[in-house]
């Protein structure tokens, strides 16, 4: 491990399973780590589609070699900036006023991203569509956004690399029908756009007819891993976005992560990650400027999906209440991401981090430009495929996510997804004597606002003043498929916290036997018995029409 040198272990043996305590115990282990990853030629290992590199796929799923299409997309995107040259222009002449992308997980967060660090510009600018994500069946979400759309001025894309996807076929069903409640799935067909695989049920519906257009996705590359296919780019074409320079950044990222090098931007944020989480501290917490908030979203679902399985696991802290140093536990790693080149402040962070004696990795964007976004893209994703290798986690599979699925469904049919819920304020003070290196999940299938955000991260900060473990947080079902996978398959360290609405109406979901309700219900009682399941500590609770002030309230009982 000394050399660490691509010789120094038999042909059969994958990088994964070289003697990685040998290395996490030097002093300099991040600096030991890269060294090691430049000597044993890992960047070119990676580019040459080596399936040694990881341990093997869970069953069912597929092997690195069918997955690793990611690597050519900053080639492909100036082709595909091309394809979707003239698409905002149809979209303005066409009349539409509103784009609305219906998806979740890996086909839905980096439209999330492009619009909250793209949307104000395009407002300043010339004539502009506005842009949407759909990304949950709450009801009183999806009535409160349907209220803002006039449906025959509206542009659809439908998104889904499955093509099955329950939450997304659902918000098309209700979509449709809001075209014109009289006749049944009357929708006018040029609304509507396919994103998917080839092969499979929604790009077999496109391709008989049910939709304008079918845009095809990439067989060999994941949900997560697809910021720069078309999952991300057509909504970004069609709102009026520059992927060329997209593209132009994203190739000089690739290009730089293709060095067996220290400079290697990839191997440099992966062995930083992957060398602290294998001295304890797993809980990789990045800081971001607000605007870029939805990105650190984006980054949260590709650390957890894709490491987040047999028992390891990235615990990705994003969007995190500003806490005091001392209120960081020492399982914690921070990476402050600083797009603005805001050097004076992000140093100070840094200086006052590194004093309390935690990790500190600073990622700089090369100019300030917010195209350059693409090149982070794929930076991440670089060093994500490079940590899963040094920590021994194969990352293009998902293999807990679907026994949540399978269990949703299975209330969704039967009508048994009551949740039985547990005492807010007790439950607090029992969480108040959680140790390191648990920490805290809180998820909420509830109606998504700034102010119930606001009231989270109070609840967030309060308990990790409290204890010093960390928190997440996200809304459901989004979080299902994003952070997840982490909850399941994870460590078995998590005290989860499961918040749901009192009240659900009775938005029916057209062509089916259930309501937006009821999915709501099935999905928040499959997931929360799946992490049960899995060894999880698990709390469910019912918040009423006054839920701010429940949570409020129950704070200040809690950490008086």
């Amino acid at each position: 491990m000394k050399n660490c040198k691509s010789s120094d272990r038999k042909k059969s043996t994958s990088f994964s399973q070289l003697e990685i305590a040998d290395l996490v115990d030097e002093q300099n282990s991040v600096t030991v780590t890269l060294d090691c990853l430049v000597n044993s030629s890992f960047a070119s290992k990676l580019w040459s589609r080596n399936s040694n590199l990881w341990p093997k796929q869970s069953t069912g799923a597929e092997p690195s070699e069918k997955t690793l299409g990611w690597l050519d997309l900053p080639y492909k995107l100036s082709t595909l900036a091309d394809d979707f040259d003239s698409l905002n222009n149809q979209v303005l002449a066409d009349g539409y006023s509103d784009i609305v992308l219906l998806g979740m997980g890996g086909s839905s967060m980096t439209s999330l991203a492009l619009n909250e660090l793209f949307n104000e510009s395009l407002e300043n600018g010339p004539p502009y569509v506005k842009s949407h994500v759909v990304d949950t069946v709450i009801p009183a979400t999806i009535t409160e956004i349907g209220k803002k759309l006039e449906p025959s001025k509206t542009l659809f894309f439908v998104s889904s690399k499955s093509g099955s996807t329950i939450e997304t076929l659902s918000l098309e069903s209700h979509f449709r029908y809001l075209q014109n409640p009289e006749i049944k799935d009357s929708a006018s067909i040029r609304n509507f756009i396919a994103l998917s695989d080839p092969r499979t049920p929604l790009s077999e519906r496109a391709q008989a007819g049910e939709f304008g257009k079918w845009v095809s996705t990439p067989e060999d590359v994941g949900g997560r891993f697809s910021a720069l296919s078309a999952f991300g780019m057509a909504p970004a074409a069609a709102a009026g976005l520059d992927l060329t320079k997209f593209a132009e950044y994203s190739v000089l990222m690739a290009h730089r992560c293709r060095s067996d090098s220290t400079d290697n931007p990839g191997l440099a944020l992966g062995a930083f990650m992957a060398a602290n989480a294998l001295k304890g501290r797993d809980k990789v917490t990045l800081i971001t400027p607000k605007k870029y908030f939805a990105f650190a979203m984006w980054v949260e679902q590709l650390l957890a999906e894709s490491t987040g399985k047999n028992g390891k696991g990235l615990i990705p802290i994003v969007n995190e209440p500003t806490l005091n140093p001392v209120h960081y536990g020492n399982d914690r790693q921070f990476i402050i991401f600083d797009p603005n080149g805001d050097e004076a402040r992000n140093t100070d962070r840094m200086a006052k981090l590194k004093s309390a004696g935690h990790p500190v990795f600073m990622v700089k964007t090369f100019t300030l430009d917010i195209h350059e976004i693409a090149a982070e893209f794929f930076r991440w994703q670089f060093a994500t495929a490079t940590a899963s290798a040094l920590m021994g986690i194969y990352p293009f599979d998902q293999p807990d996510v679907e026994s949540a699925k399978t269990r949703a469904q299975k209330y969704l049919s039967e009508d048994n997804s009551d949740i039985k819920t547990s005492d807010l304020v007790e439950t607090l003070k029992a969480i108040s004597s959680n140790t390191l290196p648990r920490y805290v999940a809180i998820t909420a299938f509830m109606p998504e606002s700034d102010a119930l955000t606001t009231a989270f991260m109070k609840l967030r900060a309060a308990i990790s003043a409290k204890t010093g473990v960390a928190t997440t947080f996200g809304y459901g079902p989004r979080y299902l498929h994003s952070i997840g996978q982490l909850y399941k398959g994870g460590p078995n360290n998590l005290s989860v916290l499961c918040f749901v609405s009192g009240k659900y109406d009775d938005l029916h979901v057209p062509n089916t036997k259930y309501t937006f309700g009821e999915l709501t219900r099935a999905l928040a009682a499959g997931d929360f018995h799946a992490m049960s399941q899995h060894g999880q500590y698990v709390n469910q609770f019912r918040l009423g029409h006054k839920a701010i002030e429940e949570l409020e309230y129950g704070i200040h009982e809690s950490f008086k």
